[in-house]
């Protein structure tokens, strides 16, 4: 179903001047787990003179986890950042060098038919990227490189808000998240209340539970932890190793981002901590945290000032250490409800497109990476006083 939506799609985007004698080969590739929202191809599309490498993705979701996920908003979104908020971007950075730019896929087309949202990028993977596997912890070159980029993405948020006041603010209401707990069915909270106690299973300090528990019922919690600070910036959401692909360039790497179905207005230590603590381990962040925390801000003041941007006016270094502060304990959330889902085996990886399957799919029995990992970010954020 999804390669015929996908082969439907194809023959529009490419009915143009020079594609006519077109030959496509679709091969349909497995993300090991790594994504749950698509299906995703490989495509060979054959001119008469050249071929053209694709890469695609394709939503394939239960009705029941469309509703769950609110997937009908994370296509759109994806489909805006796209078709309207990367034009934008790379017009503020078009002056920079290749080397100081935030790099996004080259993009060929977007399908926003509600069931068959279909989304064409270059296949990075034959251009030499690879991804970094998710069941193993970052190490210095992929962690600097990881918050090199996140850094300039950031920066273009503000440069857009100092160059465009008026429309920066239009798209960050647009894209503001939101939560409504008067919404939540009976359902989904003892979902919730299901899968912070598997979580909190894993520790043996009864004392650490209760702190755990008591925080994570807090009223308004989800609310709390995706609203701006200090600073506004459009925060990528999914900020994990497994949306960037590096490549080795001499001695160095280099990284495009993926999939910003998540994008919204948020803070920029929010996407920080996910990178960091959905990508390492207790060992990494003992011998780099500190550092790779510096080296997100003094790269966001380099790509700041590379667009003409003040760092101390849009986000002093006092700002940046206040929203550390006050966003760290919420990384106990994001471990609840997030880190099962990246570091499941793939064999035991929630189907959502499987028929009737809904939330309560990603409630996951606890791997021994996931207890490791999830008692390394606890041990962490006790020892650092945050919770």
């Amino acid at each position: 179903m999804a390669e015929d939506i996908l082969h439907d799609f194809l023959t529009i985007v490419f009915d143009k001047p020079g594609y006519s004698q077109k030959i496509i080969e679709i091969n349909n590739i497995t993300s090991g787990g790594a994504n749950y929202t698509s299906a995703l191809f490989s495509i060979n599309l054959q001119t008469s003179d050249k071929t053209i490498k694709l890469f695609a993705k394709v939503a394939t979701m239960s009705k029941e986890m469309r509703t769950a996920v609110k997937a009908d908003k994370m296509f759109k979104t994806e489909e805006f950042v796209y078709n309207k908020l990367i034009p934008v971007y790379n017009n503020l950075q078009k002056d920079l060098d290749e080397e100081h730019k935030f790099v996004f896929p080259e993009f060929y087309g977007c399908n926003n038919e509600f069931g068959k949202e279909t989304v064409i990028l270059e296949n990075l993977v034959e251009h030499g990227y690879k991804s970094y596997s998710r069941f193993k912890s970052m190490d210095w070159d992929h962690g600097r490189v990881g918050v090199e980029a996140l850094a300039r993405f950031h920066a273009l948020s503000f440069a857009l808000s100092k160059r465009d006041p008026e429309g920066f603010q239009k798209i960050a209401t647009d894209m503001a998240y939101t939560f409504d707990k008067d919404t939540l069915s009976q359902t989904a909270i003892d979902q919730f209340k299901e899968m912070v106690e598997k979580a909190l299973s894993v520790l043996k300090e009864e004392e650490y539970r209760e702190r755990i528990r008591k925080f994570l019922f807090e009223t308004n919690l989800l609310d709390k932890h995706y609203k701006p600070l200090s600073a506004p910036v459009l925060a990528h959401g999914d900020y994990r190793l497994s949306n960037l692909l590096f490549k080795e360039k001499g001695h160095d790497l280099s990284a495009v981002v993926v999939d910003y179905q998540t994008l919204h207005t948020g803070c920029p230590v929010a996407d920080l901590f996910y990178f960091i603590f959905m990508g390492s381990d207790e060992h990494f962040r003992r011998l780099y945290y500190d550092k790779l925390v510096n080296h997100y801000y003094t790269s966001l003041e380099e790509a700041l000032q590379m667009l003409a941007v003040d760092p101390v006016e849009v986000y002093p270094r006092e700002s940046f250490e206040s929203d550390l502060k006050e966003l760290l304990p919420f990384v106990v959330q994001t471990a609840v409800l997030t880190l099962p889902l990246v570091v499941v085996e793939s064999e035991s990886a929630p189907k959502w497109d499987s028929e009737g399957a809904d939330f309560s799919t990603i409630i996951l029995k606890p791997t021994a990476l996931y207890i490791q990992r999830f008692t390394g970010i606890i041990n962490d954020l006790i020892r650092w006083g945050a919770i």
